[in-house]
Order: structure tokens, then C-alpha cells, then sequence
């Protein structure tokens, strides 16, 4: 049978077909490798996201974790601090052509299993005797602690050719940006292979950055920090880890509270609601303010329809993302909206087109505290 498509479903019908996209690899002295990608998981209930490198056999793309039915039921933004392994024999110098292939919906269906890579980036790791980078962090030292603020610095040095930069990135308990279902990891997302959602970045010498903790959720661990070193040449290397203490905080904490009953397909378009719930226990006599965090695809319209969100009954935010593309939002929270116990968070939309889709594993609540509730 023929469909028709109209409006955006023309544009997305009538794309050109995909074909393998070459890359460039050096294996002299590789000992593994792995794929790393992102990708937007698409229409939902969207099966079978897989790619092969040079014609071998199919691999699984990475899908999140945690979610109470499979994964593929849910809205899925994952953004490239996720890998599959490679084989090495399914590689060789010079060029290699990866392709990417989609199955059928296994639930929501209309025949059109569909998702987006925006890109992805392919990681040689190489025998420790292959000249490299080296370095180590020298702040914070072993047991330090901090508090709203976390200095960072490392010490890098290349004999292949000058350090082209230094990027941190931290393990804690944090939202999950990337979108993996891991709420304790190495905490970055990559936007064309670029680290975003890190610690920060350095590209000069000395290599030191100062990373903004103020809303980082206290934690139960310590929390722990290395720098990526990468040179001129490509090589990045990736220093040994130094734990700390903190954050520990004069007169504040900041806590994080997840949501309890995120949906499968929590999207909605043409006067649709849904909804899910957030607990936060205790009382809030001494909250000072908060924030909802939340990963977002099409949160926003190309006309002036609604596109919703609310708490507990009330406005929070409406078209605040992007038009066909993911967003993070962090949207302050009115004290008088925000109650003890349970909190209703719901989306609402109007528009007939691409419907407002959050992301697994949900939104959540950073409430700021005078001290620590009991």
C-alpha cells in the first residue's frame, strides 16, 4: 500500500535514504575499540538500533537502564557517554564505513520505526608503549574538600606535540544528562563528539578550570574528578582519579528527588495530558527554593500552539524547549507550587504536529535547603 505524508511527516518521509559514513582510524598498536553514539531513539517503540562497521555483523545500540519495561517503550535521548564494543577485525586502517539500521515498533505502532543519530564517534584505545600524553591532576589533592565551588588543575605534557586541551569530567550523583538510566557515573554528554556537561575545559596552559557546584545534589560519596588530555595529534589520555570531600556547604544542602511513575511514551500532542509524580518527603519550612530538571525532544512548536508543562495543576513552562531537537531545561520552581509529599508533574499540549516528549528517566527536583532536613 501507498501512504501520503503531509507537513513534517513529508519532510522526515522523503529524507534521503541512509548510507555507511566513512571515518578515518589509525590502529597501529590498538588493542580495543568501541562506538560511541548519539542519537535520539525516535518514534516510540522503535526496535532493532543497531549499526556494523565495513560490512561485519550487526551490533546492539547501548539503551538505557532502569526502565520497568523495555526500553524501547520509552523517549530516549542518548548522548554519547555510552559504548558498544567493536571488534578489532572488524576494522582496518584507513577508512571504514559504519552503517546504522532500525527494526520495527514493538508497541505504539504505525508502521514507521524511525530514530535520529546525530553523530557518533568511534574510540581506539592503544598499548600503554605507544607515545602518548601523560599528566595528573595536582588540585584538588586526596581528601579535599569543597563547597560551592570546585577548583580544578592538572599537570599534561605530550612527546608527540603540544596539548591541545584539557577537559575534566567528575564522578557523583547528579540528573542523568546523558540519558543512560546511570544516575552515580562519569558525568558528560558529547554534542559532535564535544564534551558538554563535564567539569569544564581547558585549552591553554596552566590547565585549570573552577566548576560550579551550587546545585550539584549533596552526595553520599565522595565525589571523584580525573582530566582527558588529548594533543595536537588526536591522543587523548585519561589521568588517574582523585577522590574529595563535598560538597559541604555553610547554611545550604540541595537535594535531589527522582520521579516515581514515569510512563512509557510520555509525549502528547492534539489536547493530550499525562503525567507523572515526584515525592518530596518531609516538610519544607526550610526549603529556600528549587529547581524542576527535566530532558526534553520537541519541547517546543513552529506556531503558537501549547506545548505545556505543569506543577501540580499549575503553569511552569510552555514551548521551552527546542522545535525538533532534544533540550535541557532547569525551570525555577515558585515555593507556593512546590508542596510536601507527592507533586503532580504533567504535560499538556495543543499542537497537531511533532508531539512534547520527556526524555527517561524523567524529570526531577533540586530543592535548595537553609540546612539539611531531617
Amino acid at each position: 500500500t501507498k501512504r501520503s505524508f503531509t507537513g513534517e511527516h513529508a519532510g522526515m518521509a522523503n529524507m534521503p535514504r541512509h548510507v555507511p559514513k566513512p571515518i578515518i582510524l589509525d590502529l597501529r598498536e590498538a588493542t580495543h575499540a568501541e562506538l560511541s553514539v548519539e542519537y535520539w531513539g525516535g518514534h516510540s517503540g522503535t526496535s532493532g538500533q543497531r549499526f556494523k562497521v565495513n560490512g561485519h555483523g550487526w551490533v546492539d545500540l547501548p539503551q538505557p537502564t532502569g526502565t520497568p519495561t523495555a526500553p524501547q517503550r520509552f523517549y530516549r535521548t542518548l548522548l554519547g557517554n555510552n559504548a558498544a564494543p567493536i571488534p578489532l577485525a572488524h576494522l582496518r586502517d584507513g577508512e571504514n564505513r559504519v552503517q546504522f539500521a532500525a527494526g520495527p515498533q514493538i508497541a505504539y505502532g504505525f508502521d514507521w520505526g524511525f530514530y535520529w543519530i546525530y553523530d557518533f564517534t568511534v574510540r581506539v584505545f592503544y598499548d600503554p608503549a605507544r607515545p602518548h600524553p601523560t599528566g595528573e591532576i595536582i588540585v584538588p589533592r586526596a581528601g579535599a574538600a569543597f563547597g560551592e565551588t570546585l577548583e580544578l588543575e592538572a599537570r599534561a605534557s605530550s612527546p608527540n606535540s603540544p596539548v591541545a586541551r584539557g577537559e575534566f569530567i567528575g564522578d557523583y550523583d547528579d540528573f542523568d544528562w546523558d540519558g543512560d538510566g546511570v544516575w552515580r557515573e562519569w558525568q558528560f554528554t558529547t554534542h559532535h563528539g564535544v564534551l558538554q556537561h563535564h567539569l569544564g575545559t581547558a585549552t591553554s596552559a596552566p590547565w585549570r578550570v573552577t566548576w560550579d557546584a551550587r546545585w550539584l545534589p549533596d552526595q553520599a560519596q565522595p565525589v571523584r574528578v580525573r582530566a582527558r588530555i588529548t594533543d595536537t595529534e588526536g591522543i587523548t589520555y585519561v589521568t588517574s582519579p582523585v577522590a574529595c570531600a563535598g560538597p559541604t556547604r555553610a547554611g545550604r544542602s540541595v537535594l535531589m528527588f527522582k520521579s516515581a511513575d514515569v510512563p512509557e511514551n510520555f509525549g502528547v500532542r492534539a489536547n493530550k495530558e499525562k503525567k507523572c509524580t515526584i515525592v518530596v518527603p518531609g516538610d519544607l519550612t526550610h526549603a529556600k527554593s528549587a529547581r524542576l530538571v527535566l530532558s526534553t525532544w520537541s519541547a517546543s512548536t513552529d506556531d503558537d500552539s501549547v506545548h505545556e508543562l505543569r506543577l501540580n495543576g499549575e503553569r511552569l513552562a510552555n514551548r521551552f524547549g527546542q522545535f525538533h531537537n532534544y533540550s535541557f531545561d532547569a525551570l525555577d520552581v515558585l515555593d507556593a507550587r512546590l508542596k510536601p509529599g507527592a507533586n503532580e508533574i504533567a504535560i499538556f499540549s495543543t499542537f497537531k504536529g511533532h508531539g512534547l516528549e520527556v526524555n527517561w528517566p524523567g524529570p526531577v527536583l533540586l530543592v535548595e535547603y537553609e540546612s539539611a532536613p531531617q
